[in-house]
């Protein structure tokens, strides 16, 4: 049986500068975070979330545009006039030392977490507890959970702002923690904030990091969609989880190899196939295509235009064909030799279109060592 139900949120950044979009997009992106705001505060009322847990980087910095801040704590003290408990801690991007916001937020009745060391809520009513503590920002390389106690009695909802150490193969110096680390806390929930990717990490202790509700840049974290953790937490202290989306709009990044193609069509096709309405994207072409697509490549964001929300076309990744040195008497004429006859003595026109695109890798390869 159910004794409490909560909602798990993290690193939403507010007043992100979007410095890579043009200043239309990029305010356009902040009210998308302002709009996830209210989309969070409308899904805990409309699943009865006793609870709700925001576990750092509310905002991108520790003095928020006041429009955001507007925003937030309008939201807030809806929540909290609606009877669900709401719970904030600092992050690394926001932390408390001289950030006034905070101050704000809880003049709304929320409770933030401002010290840096563990502090736990008891709600009696519902059987739970809560315990959180802020981002430490001079003593960032401080294990996570130390100085951490697992109070006597009711199941507890462990707020952190913190770096698993081998999430994704990455190893960061904010608050780092280990699966033993976290395995000993014996906390029925562990909402975390930190990476940007939704992620339940494996083992007996149920922990979960939320992700950036919209995504805030082309990097593989903030790609895809987007989401919040909806928890209930059981009378045996076992904890059930879901994700739920919340992302107005997706971030997607992608690489097309261009070599293969025969026609400006068939780059035309590959970019279409990756398009979305609601888009923004981020294309890297690589490869040695041929002239006849080189030449269409300028204008191919503008030609997109309408099938996305934005693109961003990057073609450094090209190579351009190089002349064949059939002259030379170096390993690379001697290979381009080769090749050319290799091409001259078949009928088959797929080998011949594979064989050619040998020989442009492989010229490729020796003008850039």
């Amino acid at each position: 049986m159910a004794i409490a139900r909560f909602l798990h949120t993290a690193d939403l950044h507010l007043s992100r500068p979007f410095g890579f979009l043009p200043p239309q997009l990029a305010e356009e992106r902040r009210r998308d975070q302002r709009i996830a705001v209210t989309r969070i505060a409308e899904l805990a009322i409309e699943k009865n979330a006793d609870i709700v847990l925001i576990a750092g980087d509310l905002f991108d910095n520790a003095d928020p545009d006041p429009t955001d801040l507007e925003v937030v704590t309008k939201e807030l003290r809806r929540l909290v006039e609606s009877g669900k408990r709401v719970y904030a801690i600092p992050g690394n991007h926001d932390p408390n030392a001289g950030a006034t916001c905070w101050k704000s937020i809880a003049a709304c009745g929320v409770h933030v977490f401002l010290d840096t060391e563990w502090q736990t809520e008891e709600l009696a009513d519902l059987g739970i507890r809560v315990c959180g503590a802020a981002f430490h920002k001079g003593r960032s390389e401080r294990r996570a959970f130390d100085g951490f106690t697992l109070p006597d009695g009711a199941p507890c909802l462990l707020m952190a702002h913190a770096s698993y150490e081998l999430y994704e193969g990455q190893m960061e110096k904010y608050h780092p923690f280990s699966a033993a680390e976290l395995e000993a806390t014996g906390a029925s929930y562990v909402a975390l904030g930190h990476y940007h990717r939704y992620n339940q990490l494996a083992g007996s202790v149920t922990a979960c990091y939320a992700g950036t509700p919209e995504g805030i840049s082309f990097d593989s974290p903030e790609t895809g969609d987007r989401f919040v953790v909806l928890g209930e937490v059981g009378d045996d202290g076992v904890v059930s989880i879901e994700q739920v989306k919340v992302n107005r709009r997706v971030m997607k990044s992608a690489e097309i190899d261009c070599t293969s193609f025969e026609s400006q069509t068939s780059v035309f096709d590959a970019v279409r196939l990756l398009c979305e309405p609601n888009a923004l994207m981020d294309v890297r072409l690589i490869g040695s295509p041929n002239a006849e697509i080189v030449g269409a490549l300028d204008d191919i964001a503008d030609r997109f235009k309408e099938s996305c929300l934005y693109m961003n076309m990057d073609l450094t990744g090209l190579s351009a064909q190089t002349e064949i040195p059939v002259d030379d008497r170096t390993i690379r004429g001697r290979f381009c030799k080769y090749m050319l006859s290799q091409i001259d003595e078949t009928d088959d026109p797929e080998k011949k279109r594979l064989l050619r695109r040998a020989l442009d890798l492989g010229i490729t390869a020796f003008t850039e060592g």
